[in-house]
């Protein structure tokens, strides 16, 4: 597909937190440098309220700094993504799924390679693809989506419009758990959680289009209960299971009038 509307993609694993991560910051860029010069450092913090009711209610909020590590390529294009507890490939350049795997395969064994890293077990890996799904002047996303993936316009009120529009399912497949996320002309190009400074700092957000659009959000992951063991071979043989799944979903989401303009026959 020469103009399929994917902009965004991303493969992460998790993994139980290792705090001597951020003391390896000069052994990973010298180990990333080669395919992922560009460095940034970036601290993300998070709050969290615990609110007690009852006759003892209590609330507390705790505030939380985390340092992001973020290895990009020249044109920025590409970039690895480390945290204490987490380790991702991300782009805005996606070619296809066999070229995503082995540069996430790569990095992945970059990773372990380098002393102290402590990457011994696996909690959960994932994939997530994010479509920015435009219409032609003078068309609707009803002509590109089907009717169960958008937000649906009652039926009894005559006149009515949809300006914007959500659409979230979740799903429990063969190989983990897929959501399913449909916004319907929404104020940015990329879902809110992925206007973060990892993705700003790389200038990947599309322009937003003037016409009728919809970003298409398909993350599936799986998680591990008990741990297991980190294996790259492993790792790399559940990828394309879960991307089979989500490309599924994708084929079936669009119609056939969508699939032709993607692939350039219209």
């Amino acid at each position: 597909m020469p103009y399929a509307p994917l902009v965004y993609a991303l493969g992460v694993l998790r993994f139980p937190p290792n705090p001597a991560i951020e003391k390896l910051k000069s052994d990973l860029i010298g180990t990333f440098r080669g395919i992922y010069p560009q460095f940034d450092e970036i601290a993300l913090n998070f709050v969290r309220a615990n609110i007690t009711v009852g006759p003892e209610a209590s609330q507390r909020v705790d505030s939380r700094e985390l340092k992001m590590f973020q290895f990009a390529s020249p044109d920025k294009g590409w970039a690895l993504f480390l945290s204490e507890n987490t380790f991702g490939l991300h782009t805005a350049k996606y070619l296809d799924h066999d070229d995503f795997f082995k540069k996430f395969r790569e990095a992945l064994e970059m990773l372990f390679s380098v002393p102290g890293v402590g990457l011994e077990w696996v909690e959960a890996i994932g994939l997530r693809y994010v479509d920015l799904v435009r219409s032609r002047p003078g068309e609707s996303m009803n002509l590109y989506l089907q009717p169960w993936v958008l937000p649906p316009l009652p039926e009894f009120w005559e006149g009515m419009k949809i300006t914007q529009g959500m659409y979230i399912t979740a799903y429990k497949t063969t190989h983990g758990e897929l959501r399913l996320q449909l916004l319907r002309n929404p104020p940015m190009t990329l879902p809110p959680d992925l206007n973060s400074p990892i993705v700003q700092k790389n200038n990947w957000a599309p322009a937003l289009p003037s016409g009728d659009f919809a970003l298409m959000d398909i993350d599936h992951g799986r998680r591990f209960s008990p741990l297991e063991k980190f294996n790259v071979d492993r790792i790399c043989v559940i990828l394309p299971k879960l991307w089979s799944s989500s490309r599924e979903i994708f084929d079936h989401a669009g119609t056939e009038h969508a699939l032709k303009v993607w692939k350039g026959e219209i």
